[in-house]
């Protein structure tokens, strides 16, 4: 009889864990503009693990901007990439709020922090309060036998505080995200997502497609796309060097990129250079040993954004003139992530997981890329660490006829089109949009992006809009050009 209790305790626990429980601030936001929008400050308490009836209850925190159409259609949740990055905060930006004027002329726009962001972050968040080594990055051994320590101490954290990190997966944010849906009381939602947002966006369509009025995808990572190719990265910087090579700014000292490359890089191998980076804790400069290795992870980090990709020549160029102060800025650009780990992000991705076929593939071009171990360090899964694998049938094809915007950028290899293809394969009622000369990054930053997406979400056909941005323009190896400038050269 007592077993008998204290299991329907339990169960009533879960069961009320799992209400509609959300609490709204009333709050007014003013954008670039000059234009007040108003808006609700929530947060709704969910499970950390619904699987499991003992877990806490967290927190998912959004903020509504209320719709300026007295006849407003279904309202758009904007899902951010990472996994791990938040967005509340771009309803405080008076520039972020102007973009987000015209979507509220046609409906609600819920900002959301995804479980383990935002607010939430400190929860899953473990900072090593030690400067890493100085030979960290020399080489790939290094940094992961730093890593296993880091994971290890956070591991022990985590449980200290209760952390059930098998709730951190895309299922049960897509949970969130429904349960957020009803605790409003919304019939349908249409969907924004970017990079890992995407990701997001079509588990919530697999499981909860009902829902959905439309959707709009950008830099697109399918299901099976969370552990990516290394042929992916070796075509990038293959069509980067052909990009180079064809640059009179670059071309008279650096005829070869991808010789370069390889020579920097045997260099490196043989012997790391040392330079001098500002720690993190205390602000003072601490020595850093950077190897093959080290360069590959920084190449990786920012090949994919192309505000980057036009310095890469003149990196590898300084480097292998034993000038380090282009190295030393990307450097200190990456140094957080070398201390510490983000439960979430680090939970998350591997439970997406890869099928065995893709993994076969990867496995196979490890063996030829350009860079090295790089792959094996970045995808290699933790045995310590909970994996919560959500299985085949998670990471199987999408079918959907819900209507579709997908969006790619041409110098995009962290999503790169091939992949939008990919999905959009099984989707009988969509579009796609490649943006000429963009990365990552600037796929949504494109200046008429915003426009062709609202006016896709008012039912319009865009198919035939075309988007692009001027060719990239490389910095010139040596000296200074007023109109060609990166943060690297300060």
């Amino acid at each position: 009889m007592k077993y008998l209790k204290l299991t329907l305790i339990a169960f009533l626990a879960f069961h009320f864990s799992n209400a509609q429980t959300v609490n709204m601030e009333e709050k007014s936001f003013t954008s670039k503009s000059g234009t007040v929008v108003k808006g609700d400050v929530g947060k709704l308490m969910v499970s950390e693990n619904r699987d499991n009836p003992y877990a806490e209850e967290i927190a998912i925190h959004f903020i509504r901007l209320k719709s300026t159409n007295p006849n407003p259609q279904a309202p758009i949740m904007y899902l951010e990439g990472g996994p791990g990055s938040s967005c509340t905060w771009q309803a405080e930006n008076e520039h972020y709020l102007e973009n987000w004027l015209s979507y509220l002329a046609l409906g609600d726009v819920i900002l959301v922090d995804q479980r383990g962001t935002g607010a939430g972050t400190e929860r899953v968040l473990y900072l090593w309060k030690k400067d890493p080594p100085a030979d960290i990055l020399a080489n790939y051994e290094t940094l992961e036998n730093h890593a296993k320590k880091v994971k290890q101490a956070a591991l022990e954290a985590f449980n200290q505080r209760g952390v059930d990190l098998k709730g951190y997966t895309t299922l049960e944010s897509a949970k969130d995200l429904d349960q957020l849906r009803k605790a409003l009381s919304y019939e349908k939602i249409s969907l924004l997502g970017f990079s890992y947002g995407t990701h997001l966006g079509q588990a919530y369509m697999k499981y909860f497609g009902d829902y959905v009025d439309q959707a709009v995808l950008a830099g697109v990572e399918g299901l099976n796309h969370t552990f990516k190719l290394p042929s992916a990265m070796d075509i990038h910087f293959r069509k980067l060097a052909l990009m180079s090579n064809a640059d009179n700014r670059v071309n008279k000292e650096v005829p070869d990129l991808l010789a370069l490359y390889k020579k920097v890089i045997e260099n490196l191998k043989k012997n790391p250079v040392e330079i001098e980076v500002i720690s993190l804790l205390s602000g003072q400069p601490i020595p850093m040993k950077i190897g093959e290795f080290g360069l590959n992870l920084i190449l990786f980090l920012d090949l994919g954004d192309a505000s980057d990709l036009p310095v890469i020549p003149r990196l590898l160029y300084q480097i292998d003139q034993g000038d380090y102060s282009s190295l030393r800025w990307f450097i200190q650009k990456r140094m957080s992530f070398l201390y510490g780990t983000q439960g979430m992000a680090t939970t998350m991705d591997p439970a997406s997981g890869v099928t065995a076929s893709r993994l076969s593939r990867i496995a196979t071009e490890q063996k030829s890329t350009l860079f090295g171990k790089l792959y094996g360090f970045l995808q290699g899964s933790d045995p310590a660490w909970p994996n919560p694998d959500l299985g085949e049938d998670f990471r199987a094809p999408l079918t959907s006829n819900i209507r579709t915007l997908f969006l790619s950028g041409t110098l995009d290899f962290n999503t790169p089109p091939y992949q939008a293809e990919e999905v959009k394969w099984g989707f009988s009622n969509s579009s796609h949009l490649i943006v000429n000369n963009a990365g990552h990054e600037q796929i949504l930053n494109h200046p008429k992006a915003t426009e062709t997406i609202i006016r896709f979400l008012k039912r319009e056909n865009v198919a035939d809009v075309a988007l692009s941005y001027p060719q990239l323009k490389f910095i010139p190896i040596k000296g200074n050009q007023k109109d060609l400038w990166h943060p690297s050269l300060d």
